[in-house]
């Protein structure tokens, strides 16, 4: 990774590729409005170089090639050369740019033979493909970014609901960076204090001074700790919980994930054990994604195929974060109902009691009874009567009563997550050293080594095989 010179000029398609409308081929470094200057013709006839930062201008990539004397002319050319494609090329100089290099973006049109011809151009005259990730880390060793919000770009890529693209979009504005630099300053200064007392024997303090300082480290360590206490909603929104529909077969266990995806996702059969196998999906249930798992409801498996399935099943059940356990509210408890609540009574459940459009026939009784501290909700599928009380439900299950805004720094890095735990427990030695008079030269150098982990998330203190790594998780245009 990222052995290649700094110093080249990169380029890279920054669009999906495939058909699409537009398509957009990056360049950046020193040399980018060079190449573009042998690569563009502007209707104006004017050389890139010359042109202003951050201005658009019209015209056509084009190649040298020669025309056959015979040939007539013709309007596929341009000042002697052929027309590649029409375009608009963006100019952006350093050091106002993504990069802080020059950067020239052409936006073509979005079939993959155009944007191959004009990257292909680019690399002729001088560019080097750029390896993934390559823009953002030079947006971080230029100093335009610390490491925190290069991760954010990633997140705010993949983020697959509203409500985590607005934590990313935090992430990226430095909200996480000003908090973690706060807190440095914090123990920073208590560091810087604790030498002055180390390395001046006659400046020694008493109890009441250690007290103090004291004090101070436990004000750093409750914003680390509470940093650390978003985390849960931070992977949540992230990441999204694994939901996996549970209970014997014909419950109605497929119609519940069809309603849950709002698409016929699903196969539906009044025959009992049409599901063969689990089926996965993900959906968006009040900004929360949501991984949502349709197990197949057989106990009993007939052959190998079904072997498989029940054995997959209870994988899944294992592994969930939440067990939607469907019951046919029209019928009585049979012993394979009884033989599922046994397994996932203990676990994370949601007793869902499906066909509530129907006469009641079940004990809810005996269910009550076997999940005492269980939520309990009645649903139709069918008729899709009580959904939104469902999701509710489901939700309520995830904050576990608690509302967390996105607005504010949640930590979903699973990177941040482990270096705020080193950081808190150094924090934490620190205060345990200092309570019990051990020599302060041993709680500075805790408090010096946290300092260091929190370094590690912004980027000051990063070994290079992990930044490589951290990048390597791009796509080749960003």
């Amino acid at each position: 990774m990222f052995k290649a010179s700094l110093e080249d000029t990169i380029v890279a398609i920054a669009t999906p590729i495939g058909v699409g409308g537009i398509g957009i081929i990056r360049l950046s470094g020193k040399e980018a409005l060079a190449i573009a200057d042998k690569i563009f013709v502007s209707k104006a006839t004017v050389k890139p170089t010359r042109f202003r930062s951050h201005t658009v201008h019209y015209g056509w990539i084009v190649r040298n090639r020669p025309t056959p004397r015979r040939c007539p002319p013709t309007r596929c050319r341009k000042g002697g050369k052929e027309i590649v494609d029409e375009v608009l090329l963006t100019v952006m100089r350093a050091p106002r740019s993504y990069t802080r290099e020059d950067i020239v973006e052409i936006s073509c049109h979005g079939g993959i033979v155009s944007l191959r011809a004009i990257l292909n151009l680019a690399l002729e005259y001088g560019a080097r493909l750029a390896e993934p990730g390559e823009f953002t880390k030079r947006a971080f060793l230029n100093g335009r970014i610390d490491l925190a919000q290069a991760e954010a770009v990633l997140d705010i890529i993949q983020s697959r609901t509203d409500a985590f693209l607005k934590v990313s979009v935090h992430q990226l504005k430095g909200d996480l960076t000003i908090e973690l630099e706060n807190i440095r300053e914090q123990l920073t200064d208590i560091y810087t204090e604790l030498e002055a007392i180390v390395n001046f024997p006659e400046d020694d303090i008493d109890a009441s001074g250690r007290r103090q300082i004291a004090r101070k480290i436990n004000a750093g360590f409750r914003r680390v700790e509470r940093l650390l206490e978003s985390s849960e909603h931070g992977r949540i929104l992230k990441e999204g919980i694994k939901i996996v529909i549970c209970g014997k077969p014909n419950v109605g266990k497929s119609s519940l994930l069809n309603v849950l995806l709002k698409q016929p996702r699903a196969i539906v059969s009044d025959i009992a054990g049409t599901t063969r196998d689990t089926i996965e999906e993900t959906a968006q249930i009040q900004g929360i994604p949501f991984q949502l798992i349709d197990t197949a409801g057989i106990l009993e498996p007939r052959d190998l195929i079904e072997k498989e399935a029940v054995k997959r099943s209870r994988l899944f059940v294992e592994g969930a974060d939440l067990i939607l356990f469907v019951l046919d509210a029209s019928h009585p408890l049979t012993k394979q109902d009884r033989d599922l609540i046994g397994h996932v009574k203990d676990k994370n459940v949601l007793v869902v009691l499906n066909k509530c459009d129907l006469p009641s026939r079940i004990e809810t009784k005996k269910i009550t009874e076997a999940f005492a501290d269980k939520r309990l909700v009645r649903i139709s599928a069918l008729r899709k009567k009580a959904i939104a009380q469902l999701e509710d439900a489901v939700v309520e299950n995830v904050w576990r009563g608690r509302v967390t805004e996105p607005d504010g720094i949640l930590i979903s890095n699973v990177r941040h997550l482990d270096s705020l735990k080193k950081c808190a427990e150094l924090i934490k030695t620190a205060c345990q050293s200092l309570s019990e008079n051990f020599s302060l030269e041993f709680v500075s150098e805790d408090i010096k080594e946290a300092v260091n982990y929190l370094d590690q998330i912004t980027g000051k203190n990063i070994d290079s095989d992990l930044l490589d790594k951290i990048f390597s998780q791009f796509c080749i245009g960003k």
